[in-house]
C-alpha cells in the first residue's frame, strides 16, 4: 500500500505535540521514526489513537491522532505531512497541473494569483505559464493559449510562495487533487501532473 503518508489537518499541544489527520497510504506503529514534511524534521511516534482509542499501529484509511516527539507544535502547520523517512512525500514550489475552470469573473492569463487548497493546506499560487488547452471531447491539446476562460480545461505551470507537500495525481490521487479559490469562490479544480522543482 506504499509508504506511510498522513496529511496533518490539525494539531494541539497537550503534554507534547499531537497531530491529527487521515492516513492516506501505508502504515505506522508506535516507536517508529518518521519525517514531518516539508521541513524534513525527524520525529518519533510516542502514542497513537484511532477514533479516540489508543492503539499500537494504524493503516491506510484510518482517522488518527499521533503524539510525536522531536518537534515543537509551533513548527507544525495544517498541510504538513507526517511520512516515512525512506520514501517521503514530494515537496516543491513549481509544478504542472491540469485545471478545469469553473466560476470565473473574467479570463485567466499568466501572472494570475489565487489560493490553492490541497488537503488542509491553503497557499498562494501564481500561474507562471499556460502550457496548453485540452479539448473536453477529444482530449486534443492546443499549445500556448494566451488565456483560459470559464469551462475550459488547461494545463498550467503554477508556482507557490513556499514549498508545499504534494504528489502527482497518478501516484496518489488524494495528495494530487486541489481546488483554486479567489475571494472565497472555487474557481477551478485541478490535479497535479508533474512536480518541476
Amino acid at each position: 500500500d506504499g509508504p506511510f503518508m498522513m496529511p496533518i489537518v490539525d494539531k494541539y499541544s497537550d503534554m507534547g505535540t499531537v497531530v491529527i489527520g487521515k492516513v492516506e497510504s501505508g502504515a505506522c506503529k508506535k516507536g517508529e521514526t518518521l519525517l514531518v514534511m516539508p521541513n524534513k524534521t525527524e520525529v518519533k511516534v510516542e502514542q497513537i489513537w484511532s477514533d479516540d482509542i489508543e492503539v499500537t499501529a494504524v493503516t491506510s484509511g484510518e482517522n488518527v491522532k499521533i503524539k510525536i516527539k522531536g518537534i515543537d507544535d509551533n513548527e507544525v502547520s495544517p498541510g504538513f505531512v507526517l511520512c516515512s523517512g525512506s520514501n517521503p512525500i514530494k515537496t516543491g514550489r513549481v509544478f504542472d497541473a491540469q485545471v478545469v475552470m469553473l466560476d470565473l469573473k473574467s479570463i485567466v492569463c499568466a501572472g494570475f494569483s489565487c489560493i490553492m487548497h490541497l488537503q488542509a493546506m491553503a497557499e498562494e499560487v501564481t500561474i507562471k505559464a499556460l502550457i496548453a488547452l485540452v479539448d473536453k471531447k477529444t482530449g486534443e491539446k492546443t499549445p500556448k493559449p494566451r488565456f483560459i476562460k470559464q469551462d475550459q480545461i488547461a494545463i498550467v505551470r503554477l508556482i507557490a510562495t513556499h514549498p508545499i507537500c504534494m504528489e502527482t495525481f497518478k501516484d496518489h490521487p488524494q495528495l494530487g487533487r486541489f481546488t483554486l479559490r479567489e475571494e472565497g469562490t472555487t474557481i477551478a479544480i485541478g490535479k497535479i501532473l508533474k512536480i518541476a522543482e
